[in-house]
Order: structure tokens, then C-alpha cells, then sequence
């Protein structure tokens, strides 16, 4: 119990039959594609001293357990606007991605992390003031799931008494919602220390521990790359600016990557093991194939590492 404050017709024959058949599956596709984006319902309402938020559309995804990163929760997003989850679909880090969405720009919101033993857990912000809400059902907080299954999430969330923030004031929460769940990023999983893309991301991390600027840049995806060399630096200053930018962004000491997944021919993701402030952790890795050479084109940290 926390509060945080802070900031085709069969005539047609050749191409034409071809064409019509492909376009029916577009279609189907599309249609498919929609209803998985679609948001569905919640009601309810969570209120508090900061006010009331009185969520109407709820999206849920798979994210990692960011205490314990080689498991994963549903998270679950309780909105006064509709969002398109579509856009988690095979995201890196769809918390993230999903607490970031234009349409919640000023807006109040729930977040829900439910675990597969039914555990609830709960964030509730209110973003003028960034005045947070926490509590699980060890703290007071009910869950009462009708559903929850690796598609779909089901269930009422409500506190049977006003719960206590820990400087004496009160909130209370009732909420129900059903949505669709966005799997996770799922591909061909990769050998044992990640095969190719492992190797390129280690020559690359090689290159970063040498200050090698020539290797760095072979190393970054023509996405990454522009964010690192500006025509209006030095060699040099571009050089010290990726150093420090990229030992921040990714924790290397002890690193080792596990494993991975072929999303595509062309996209990889691998799992890297390493240590940060003396704690293990687990961090994402995308890589991407530009010709015939795999490059850092992005990373998240997943969690720390039991």
C-alpha cells in the first residue's frame, strides 16, 4: 500500500484469380489484425484524494516480471480512451511503449499485473501529478479473475475496504475489464549463446570496450546509426558521446547472451545475461541484418535475474 509522488469468381483464371484470392486475404487478414487490436471493455472507478479515474477500455500484453525477468505477467491497461494494442505486437518493451502512447498524453490510467497463480498487482496514476497508487492482494487489494489464459484476461479488481497509503490518507478501487491478450515476442529460438546475431552483437560490444569508433559505427543498424554519428561533431566527440550513451544504455560487465529468437530472416532478439550495481540482470537485444552483417539496432532491460 503505496502512494508516489513525482513527476473471386471461379471463371477467373491466371493472375487474376491469383490476385483476387491474395486480396480476399488481405482482407481477412486486416480484419483479423483489427479485432486483435481492439480495445475491450472496463468500468468501474479508482478514488482517491487525487481524484477519480473511471477507466472505460482495457488492452492487455505480456511483459517480463521485473523482478524476476525469465517469467512473464499479463499487464493489463485501464484507459478513459481507447489505445490500439496492435502496436505491442512483437514490441521490445510494450509497458513501456503502451505507458507512452500519444493518446494518454495528460491522461489518468490503471495498470494491472496479473500472474499466472492470479496475484494481482496494481499502479494507478494520475498524470498531472504523477501521483501513483500501489498495492497487491497481499496488501488488501481482491482479485477475482473469470478468465485468464494466455489469450484472454477476465475479472473484477476491488479493494473490500478503503485501502491506507502509508501517510494516512485513503483510496479505494472497483474496476472490471476483459481484453484480448497480445502474446509475447515468440520467433525460432536461437542456439544455445545465440548463434550469428550473438556473435556480431559480441564483436560490437568488443569494439564499444576498445573505444574502436570504426567498429561501433559497423556495428549499429542504419537506424541506430544516425543517433550516434552527427555531422556536427568531431569523429572524437562522436566518438566519447557513444561510449558513455551506450555503457549506460547496456549493462555489460559479466555479460554473456544465453539465447534468443529469430523474429524474421532479418530481426533477432537475444537474451544477455550480465551484472549491473552488483545485481544479475537480464536485458533484451535486438539486432537487426543489413546485408550480409547482423547490428545493434536496439535494447531493454528485461529484470533482474533470481
Amino acid at each position: 500500500m503505496l502512494r508516489l509522488d513525482g513527476p473471386a469468381s471461379a471463371t477467373m483464371s491466371g493472375p487474376r484469380r491469383w490476385f483476387v484470392k491474395a486480396a480476399a486475404c488481405a482482407l481477412t487478414l486486416a480484419i483479423a489484425s483489427a479485432r486483435l487490436a481492439a480495445a475491450g471493455p472496463a468500468s468501474g472507478t479508482v478514488t482517491s484524494p487525487t481524484g477519480t479515474i473511471a477507466p472505460k477500455f482495457a488492452i492487455a500484453y505480456v511483459v517480463r516480471d521485473m523482478r524476476n525477468a525469465r517469467t512473464t505477467n499479463v499487464e493489463v491497461l485501464l484507459t478513459d480512451t481507447a489505445v490500439d494494442a496492435v502496436r505491442l505486437r512483437d514490441n521490445l518493451d510494450p509497458h513501456v511503449t503502451a505507458i507512452n502512447f500519444d493518446e494518454l498524453r495528460d491522461r489518468n490510467y490503471l495498470l494491472l499485473w496479473v500472474r499466472a497463480d492470479g496475484s494481482v498487482s496494481m499502479n494507478a496514476t494520475y498524470s498531472k501529478t504523477m501521483t501513483q497508487y500501489l498495492n497487491d492482494t497481499a496488501g488488501g487489494l481482491k482479485a477475482e479473475l473469470t478468465t485468464n489464459t494466455t489469450a484472454k484476461i477476465a475479472g473484477r479488481v476491488f479493494s473490500a475496504a478503503p485501502l491506507k497509503t502509508m501517510d494516512g490518507s485513503t483510496y479505494s478501487i472497483d474496476v472490471t475489464f476483459a481484453a484480448d491478450v497480445v502474446p509475447a515476442l515468440t520467433g525460432t529460438p536461437l542456439p544455445a549463446g545465440g548463434g550469428e546475431p550473438a556473435r556480431a552483437f559480441t564483436a560490437f560490444l568488443g569494439a564499444l570496450a576498445k573505444k574502436d569508433w570504426a567498429g561501433i559505427k559497423a556495428g549499429l543498424s542504419p537506424g541506430m546509426l544516425p543517433h550516434y554519428d552527427h555531422s556536427y561533431d568531431t569523429p572524437a566527440e562522436n566518438l566519447a558521446s557513444a561510449v558513455d550513451i551506450l555503457n549506460a544504455r547496456i549493462p555489460v560487465t559479466k555479460a554473456k547472451v544465453t539465447g534468443g529468437q529469430l523474429l524474421s530472416p532479418t530481426v533477432a532478439v537475444l537474451e544477455m545475461e550480465s551484472e549491473r550495481f552488483g545485481t544479475r540482470v537480464l536485458t533484451l537485444v535486438k539486432m537487426g541484418k543489413a546485408g550480409a552483417a547482423w547490428q545493434y539496432d536496439d535494447s531493454v532491460p528485461a529484470g533482474s535475474l533470481r
